[in-house]
């Protein structure tokens, strides 16, 4: 028998899988983590003067991102151009006296209808949402490098739909002013969520392409952009957690991630679920130890609410305004500081950690027996199998292990989590989850003794920073302040 905790599931037998991880704990002690947990979240949610942090449980659309013991190269390559392509849609432009990042003007017909992100794509990060009354349950993907919170209705049959006509609560403002994004309009409905009682109404962009065009046959659904900027908004409307804000949901202006594995995670608006984590792993350890913790007072809720926060690395975001840029002071590769210096963007739907082509060539360098593959697939790398390095990322002196340990049970790997696969069957090198980059174009660098060239442009703002990725967030959870504009780390 299983006890059910949302999308994550605690043992009574020896029937369930123990843990995704496969670490070994035991049975007792993952049923008793989750009567706790479930105990931490309903006594933040029960105290009126605190505001507790609202947690969706997320899943990768698809699962988790594959590593077979043998690398499909093609498919990486693919999956790689997917990323570039994502980032290539915004460029730099002048607001002012200040530069920020806005969409890229798309020239057709119907080049002014399309939106940034895709509702529906495999390899999304996505959350369940209930709109409507009576309530509908419609996938919601989160999306880092958007800035617009929409809901798409096509008449195509794939996706998750939103019936505004089987809604009781559904209103348009004015059916005669759409928004100023063209097939969009601006109504209201309600949301209803985790842990509050009552709905609460919120405005949306709710866009319905024509029958004819082509993006109708696109998958329906919700999308919620979550970066922190205005200038990436195309439909000009508020954002969903601001909304949240004012109506006085959440108390404080901060959502995180907090990845469990490849495929299941935690989305928290409004703080983060370290405190609900942490008074879980205790109450966990009271029940199993209670000789221990005989004279152990309890957390009240307030003071977990008030000291969430206080244990989190917060660096401020730079860059051009518009995604949550921020600086790497260091990478270390076996104890030594290889590269200084480096901007990055965070994204979480991105599978990789992708690079800029030289700090890409310094790292792996770095890594004894490593070697470039040649073209076409020349923006990865192969190490040997059974030599993995041990990487630390360094941010304003505080220095962290990324991309240890073993793949996630089911998704074998001889490299381990740094690995996406043997370069061939048989072979002793694998490849590196650190690809390197091909955004923008201009001068030629030449390779060295690679013998590969890429070309390299500052106009869009892409050509040195890195994009640090989902695996990222697997071994340090994030969360980030929309109103202060920065991120804050904590280890996972």
């Amino acid at each position: 028998m299983c006890l059910f905790v949302p999308r994550l599931h605690f043992c009574l037998n020896s029937r369930c899988d123990i843990s995704e991880s496969g670490r070994g704990r035991t049975m007792i002690s993952y049923f008793t983590f989750g009567l706790a947990l479930m105990r931490a979240a309903s006594t933040m949610a029960a105290i009126p003067s605190v505001l507790p942090p609202i947690h969706y449980t997320i899943s990768r659309r698809s699962g988790s991102f594959p590593a077979p013991d043998t690398a499909n190269l093609t498919y990486l390559l693919e999956e790689l151009k997917v990323v570039e392509t994502r980032f290539n849609a915004t460029t730099r432009d002048f607001n002012g006296n200040m530069v920020v990042r806005k969409p890229k003007r798309i020239r057709g017909t119907q080049g002014n209808t399309i939106l940034l992100g895709e509702v529906g794509r495999e390899g999304n990060w996505f959350a369940d949402l209930k709109m409507g009354e009576p309530a509908q349950t419609v996938d919601m993907d989160l999306d880092m490098l958007t800035a617009d919170w929409w809901v798409l209705s096509t008449s195509s049959s794939k996706g998750s739909w939103f019936l505004d006509f089987n809604s009781k609560t559904y209103e348009q403002v004015d059916s005669e002013a759409p928004l100023s994004f063209p097939t969009c309009r601006g109504p209201t409905d309600v949301v209803h969520l985790p842990t509050i009682q009552r709905p609460i109404p919120i405005s949306f962009a709710h866009c319905r392409p024509a029958k004819q065009w082509l993006r109708a046959l696109l998958p329906s659904g919700a999308y919620l952009g979550l970066a922190p900027s205005p200038s990436l908004s195309q439909t000009k409307t508020v954002g969903l957690l601001q909304q949240l804000m004012e109506k006085k949901a959440i108390g404080i202006p901060v959502w995180s991630l907090l990845l469990i594995n490849g495929k299941e995670g935690l989305f928290s608006i409004g703080g983060t679920s370290a405190a609900s984590v942490r008074q879980a792993e205790k109450e966990t350890d009271e029940m199993l130890n209670p000789e221990e913790h005989a004279e152990t007072k309890r957390e009240t809720a307030e003071a977990k609410a008030k000291g969430d926060l206080k244990d989190w690395k917060w660096i401020k975001v730079h860059g051009a305004e518009g995604w949550w840029q921020i600086l790497m002071r260091g990478i270390w590769v076996d104890g030594i500081k290889v590269l200084d210096n480096q901007p990055i963007v965070l994204d979480v739907n991105t599978p990789f950690v992708v690079a800029p082509p030289l700090a890409a060539r310094s790292f792996y360098s770095s890594i004894s027996g490593s070697r470039q593959l040649p073209p076409p697939y020349d923006q990865f790398h192969a190490y040997p199998c059974f030599n993995p390095p041990k990487i630390h990322f360094e941010f304003e002196q505080w220095n962290v292990q990324v991309l240890k340990g073993n793949r996630d049970k089911g998704t074998f790997s001889p490299g381990g989590r740094f690995s996406l696969g043997r370069m061939a069957t048989g072979s002793g090198y694998c490849i590196g989850i650190v690809v390197e980059s091909r955004m923008g174009v201009g001068t030629a660098l030449n390779g060295g003794e690679t013998g590969s060239s890429v070309s390299i442009d500052g106009g869009n703002g892409l050509a040195d920073v890195w994009i640090v990725g989902e695996p990222f967030f697997r071994d340090v959870q994030v969360a980030f302040n929309w109103k202060e504009k920065k991120v804050g780390m904590q280890r996972a």
